[in-house]
């Protein structure tokens, strides 16, 4: 699946056009995590501001957030899953250019420390940004394809990366169960590969 776009790309090609005078700003938006490497190698590295792009990196806390963002011209880039340009053309009627996919995912079912087998969800809460972004979908096509159907877990809406995995710290009495996101930022424990049925 096409996880992410790629800023920067788009950074470099911008600046290979900027002139010489002041650093042409640029607002690009994205999710917390290790896709953002080659944007802070490139900051760090001082690579835009010598090709007249000055970038302001900002992270967003939810899907909604990132493409609100986008629409409205409060960040010129955004720096995430294809879902969301999707959504921002068939469902908020939004014109949008997806540049490129970055990365092979690197998503993972992060679960709590009880949840040994896919089953364990049944009765248990897949925490998500949003139910219709690519995560979401990930993690109730994999619970589906493990047998358990979406009337067997709740699906409950807690934001971006770092809200998911302060809701998973609710543990089993909360009913919390799992969630897609990257494997920097793990509510609790992973299933195990050998456990793995997908």
């Amino acid at each position: 699946m096409i996880r992410r776009t790629c800023a920067v790309f788009l950074c470099l090609m911008l600046a290979s056009t900027a002139l010489a005078q002041a650093p042409e700003p640029l607002r690009v938006k994205v999710f917390p995590g290790a896709q953002n490497v080659a944007l802070w190698t490139g900051l760090a590295r001082g690579t835009f501001l010598k090709h007249g792009v000055a970038v302001d990196l900002q992270f967003t806390q939810t899907s909604p957030e990132l493409r609100d963002g986008l629409a409205s011209g409060a960040v010129d880039v955004a720096h995430a899953a294809a879902d969301n340009a999707i959504a921002m053309v068939e469902v908020a009627k939004h014109d949008v250019v997806l540049v490129m996919g970055g990365d092979s995912s690197m998503n993972e079912f992060f679960v709590q420390a009880d949840v040994a087998t896919l089953a364990d969800m049944r009765g248990r809460t897949l925490t998500v940004d949003a139910p219709n972004t690519a995560y979401a979908l990930q993690g109730m096509k994999i619970l589906k394809n493990a047998g358990v159907m979406p009337s067997d877990y709740k699906v409950k809406v807690t934001g971006g990366t770092f809200q998911r995995r302060s809701s998973g710290r609710g543990g089993t009495a909360a009913g919390s169960g799992g969630s897609m996101t990257t494997p920097r930022y793990p509510p609790s424990a992973a299933i195990p590969a050998k456990n793995r049925n997908w």
